[in-house]
């Protein structure tokens, strides 16, 4: 069995993390992360289009508006969407959650949740690509990793498919995991997808691994040598008193992300890593 520290998990009653891991962080053998050059980067989850009794077109407007004035005000490269853009029972909205998405002033990029109930071949073809997915940028490696399916399950995600994809991907740039359901599946930390832990233990050039899923959850942890965010949502009857997304950017030698409530326009939280 992995032994997980209960005070390094997110407990979503309490709603806030230890000071300490908040901090900038280094390596476990000390060393500092190598360096990236000009990478800024946005992740918002959790949209939920088509929630009954919400705005939830406004909730899209919303986050639009927010990171086309955000890119306005310092560009950002690339956006993702890490899963729930629609509802439970309203899947036949995810053509009209891409047209809102398509208004997005940079790429991105999308990953299925468990609300997110359509086929692989039916993601593909709105998306253009699978629900498992490596993206090769030029500041960057975004892995796209699939914790569903058709029936809405929250599943641990492939770590043999994640694993052979690690070993394809370049060690000069950044790995970024975008994975809705967290690897760690509930507040004591006892129930960890040991698999997933051992893929991350074997490649430390995963810089960082982005959840949504839990609405509660917005702030980030260090496990092993990658940085776990989360970013709470945007849209959605539940979870934080705000609405907000999560901003990566380079800082110095490392990198830098804080939370951001983008309707009261303040930072939550932010960590070094």
């Amino acid at each position: 069995m992995i032994n997980f520290s209960r005070r390094l998990f997110l407990q979503s009653t309490i709603g806030y993390i230890s000071v300490g891991l908040l901090a900038s962080c280094k390596h476990s053998d000390g060393t500092t992360p190598a360096p990236v050059s000009g990478l800024r980067f946005a992740v918002a989850s959790d949209g939920h289009l088509g929630e009954p009794s919400t705005t939830s077109d406004q909730f899209y407007t919303d986050l639009i508006t927010a990171l086309t004035n955000e890119h306005k005000s310092s560009p950002l490269q690339f956006i993702v969407i890490n899963g729930d853009l629609v509802h439970e029972g309203n899947n036949g909205l995810l053509p009209k959650a891409k047209a809102y998405l398509d208004t997005l002033p940079v790429p991105y990029y999308v990953t299925r949740g468990n609300h997110d109930r359509v086929s692989v071949d039916t993601w593909q073809q709105l998306w253009g690509y699978g629900t498992n997915h490596v993206v090769e940028r030029d500041d960057a490696t975004l892995i796209l990793l699939d914790t569903s399916n058709e029936a809405g399950d929250t599943l641990r995600g492939d770590d043999v498919w994640l694993r052979q994809a690690l070993k394809t991907v370049r060690s000069t740039v950044p790995v970024f995991l975008f994975m809705h359901i967290p690897f760690i599946h509930n507040i004591q930390g006892t129930d960890i997808c040991g698999n997933i832990v051992s893929v991350l233990a074997d490649f430390p050039n995963v810089r960082a691994v982005f959840h949504g899923h839990d609405h509660t959850k917005d702030q980030g942890i260090f496990y092993q040598k990658s940085a776990l965010l989360f970013d709470a949502h945007f849209g959605s009857s539940w979870g934080t008193a705000y609405r907000g997304y999560r901003i990566v950017e380079q800082a110095g030698q490392a990198l830098s992300t804080y939370q951001y409530d983008f309707i009261n326009k303040k930072k939550i939280n932010s960590l070094i890593f």
